[in-house]
C-alpha cells in the first residue's frame, strides 16, 4: 500500500526530475556517427519521435545530476548510442524508484539508472549491461570495521537505497548467515535517496553504507570521508532497462557492441575512473529465457 508521505516523495521526484529535464537540451543524434543498419532496425515511432530516457539522477559516476546538468559514463554511453542510432535521446532526470513502473507504462522507453540485473527485474524487463559490479560496503574513516566476508555484516547497521537489489541479497545474506549461526541480524535500513543513505552514514546514525562497489569507491575518493571494506559482495551483470521484448533492447545491444569495438566504451569509462574493473568485452541482451548470455 502506497502511503501518503510515499505519494508525496514520488511527486516530488518527479516534479524534481521534470524541472531538470526542462533545464537539459534533448541530444540529437550527429549524422556523421550513425549505424544504418541499427537505425532501420528500429521501429518507425523511434525513427521518428526518439527515445524517452528515464535516468537516476542520484548515482554517481553512473548518472547524477550536479549544478542543473545531468552527468556520468553511463549517460556519456546514452549519448554515443543515440549518435549510433540516429535518432534523438530525450532525457527526464528522476529517483530510481521512479524508472521500472515508467517503462511499464510507457512514460519512458529505456532507463539508464545502473539496474543491477535480478531475477526479479527480468520477470518485467529485458537488460542491456553495461559493467559487472557487486555490492561494496563503506564506513567513516577511523572506525576500523574487519568486513572481509559477509558474515561479519552481522550485527551491523547498514544504509541502503529503497528499491536497490542489495536491499534483497542482504535479507537473504542476514537470514542464511547471521539468523541460522545465532548471531545478531543486520539492521537494514532503507533510505529514498543514495545521498540520504550516505548522510546517516556520515553523521553516525548508521554504521556502513552498502550500495554498487564502483559508486562507492568513487564516493570515498571524492569525498575523503570513508574507507571502503574489502568485501565485494555478489557481482551481477547492471545496466540499462528496457520494456521486455522491444526492439530497442537488441538496438541498443549493437550501439554498444559497435562502441566497445572502436574503443569508445573502453574510453568513456576510463574517463570516470571506473574502466579497471568489471568491463565487458562483449555486448549482450539479458532476458528471463537468457538470464546469463
Amino acid at each position: 500500500m502506497t502511503t501518503t508521505l510515499g505519494r508525496t516523495v514520488r511527486l516530488a521526484a518527479m516534479l524534481a526530475g521534470t524541472a531538470v529535464m526542462t533545464a537539459l537540451a534533448t541530444v540529437t543524434a550527429g549524422a556523421a556517427g550513425v549505424d544504418k543498419a541499427l537505425h532501420n532496425a528500429l521501429p518507425e515511432n523511434y525513427r521518428k519521435d526518439g527515445v524517452n530516457v528515464a535516468v537516476f539522477n542520484d548515482w554517481p559516476p553512473d548518472e547524477f545530476v550536479e549544478n542543473g546538468e545531468l552527468k556520468g559514463w553511463s549517460v556519456d554511453m546514452a549519448k554515443a548510442m543515440s549518435e549510433r542510432l540516429g535518432v534523438p535521446f530525450k532525457f527526464e532526470p528522476t529517483s530510481f524508484e521512479i524508472i521500472i513502473p515508467g517503462l511499464a507504462s510507457k512514460r519512458f522507453d529505456a532507463g539508464f539508472s545502473s539496474f543491477g540485473v535480478t531475477a526479479e527485474r527480468l520477470e518485467v524487463l529485458d537488460f542491456i549491461p553495461q559493467r559487472k559490479e557487486g555490492t561494496g560496503y563503506a564506513f567513516l574513516k577511523g572506525k576500523g570495521f574487519k568486513i572481509e566476508a559477509e558474515k561479519d555484516l552481522c550485527g551491523h547497521s547498514v544504509a541502503l537505497l529503497t528499491g536497490a537489489w542489495d536491499f534483497q541479497y542482504l535479507t537473504k545474506v542476514s537470514a542464511e548467515q547471521c539468523d541460522k549461526a545465532g548471531l545478531k541480524p543486520i539492521d537494514l535500513q532503507q533510505f529514498t535517496t543514495q545521498n540520504a543513505a550516505e548522510l546517516a552514514v556520515s553523521s553516525g546514525r548508521v554504521e556502513i553504507v552498502a550500495a554498487g562497489s564502483a559508486k562507492l569507491a568513487y564516493v570515498a575518493k571524492q569525498t575523503g570521508k570513508y574507507d571502503m571494506a574489502s568485501l565485494v559482495s555478489n557481482a551481477v551483470y547492471n545496466g540499462i532497462g528496457v520494456r521486455k521484448g522491444d526492439p530497442l533492447g537488441p538496438a541498443l545491444k549493437g550501439a554498444l557492441q559497435a562502441m566497445m569495438a572502436d574503443g569508445s566504451y573502453k574510453e568513456i569509462l576510463d574517463k570516470w575512473g571506473v574502466g579497471s574493473t568489471g568491463t565487458l568485452d562483449k555486448a549482450v541482451l539479458a532476458t528471463k529465457a537468457d538470464p546469463n548470455p
